[in-house]
């Protein structure tokens, strides 16, 4: 089995975005805007790179807060380098222990997720990272799910998508893929949302659920 991870949001931390202005709850809030206008974008075959999104979405958050605009710059540069939570490194490294193949599937371009991943200190965890700039479209397009596909050459039912959205979560499914859910951030299932096939409170019970229910050398 392929266990694919979504990356921001899922495997690291957002607070980090807020640090310039001591402003932890700001990081998610800017993730959700960012991720709304790449929808927008994606709808309307308008594609930029999610580093653009971020950007205005930031600048967005900070001007209704009334916070200090000159620090953009530095919460930006955090924004690319932010934590992993604490139970990242531990939920992959079981997944891997019991044969899975881990790759990661991110809004950003496979080079800057690739980058993200480093300095959370996870990217050497992977087999495979993979990003939206070879579809030019964002998830939860249908495109950026069937990239990992033809890349990986497996089919879409041997794939589980792991991630803290939702929408990602929606996507995955529409795509053929399995999908787990992982309710940090959003606490409650969206009821319009496709069901998860495993859905547990943080990675590491994630993990746990996937590695009892398939294993993973036989996938």
């Amino acid at each position: 089995m392929v266990v694919l991870f979504d990356v921001n949001g899922t495997l690291t931390d957002p607070a980090g975005i807020g640090d310039s202005w001591d402003a932890p709850e700001l990081g998610l809030r800017v993730l959700r805007g960012a991720v709304l206008s790449s929808m927008a974008a994606t709808i309307t075959e308008r594609f930029v790179p999610f580093a653009e999104h971020l950007r205005d979405a930031l600048a967005l958050e900070v001007a209704a807060a009334g916070l200090d605009p000159q620090r953009l710059d530095a919460a930006l540069r955090r924004a690319a380098a932010l934590d992993a939570y604490a139970d990242a490194a531990p939920a992959i490294d079981l997944l891997r222990d019991h044969g899975c193949t881990i790759a990661a599937l991110t809004n950003s371009g496979a080079e800057a997720g690739a980058n993200t991943l480093r300095a959370a200190g996870l990217r050497n965890r992977f087999d495979h990272v993979f990003g939206v700039d070879a579809v030019r479209r964002f998830k939860p397009h249908p495109a950026t799910y069937g990239h990992v596909v033809r890349e990986l050459d497996v089919p879409p039912g041997d794939i589980t998508m792991v991630a803290a959205h939702a929408w990602d979560v929606t996507g995955a499914r529409s795509a053929g893929l399995r999908a787990a859910w992982v309710s940090r951030g959003e606490g409650v299932l969206a009821a319009t949302a496709a069901p998860p096939h495993v859905q547990g409170p943080d990675l590491l019970a994630v993990a746990r659920l996937l590695v009892g229910e398939v294993a993973c050398g036989d996938g």
